[in-house]
């Protein structure tokens, strides 16, 4: 039986939603590139997506 781990949980958790912003981001840059204009949410969801990913990637290579 193994114990979970709360460093586990947080750092699954940043990973999911750094993944959600990331496919989030490729549908509006899509959409922005089609339109030929880049929107405020394109931009915003791009620095989500970089910030949870870095906190997910260095939780994940800290733990080890």
């Amino acid at each position: 039986m193994s114990i979970v781990n709360k460093k586990n949980i947080i750092r699954n958790i940043m990973l999911v939603i750094g993944v959600i912003c990331a496919a989030v981001f490729s549908i509006l840059l899509m959409n922005d590139l089609q339109a030929n204009t880049i929107t405020q949410w394109t931009v915003m969801t791009s620095y989500f997506m970089v910030i949870f990913l870095i906190i997910g990637i260095a939780l994940r290579i800290t733990q080890k």
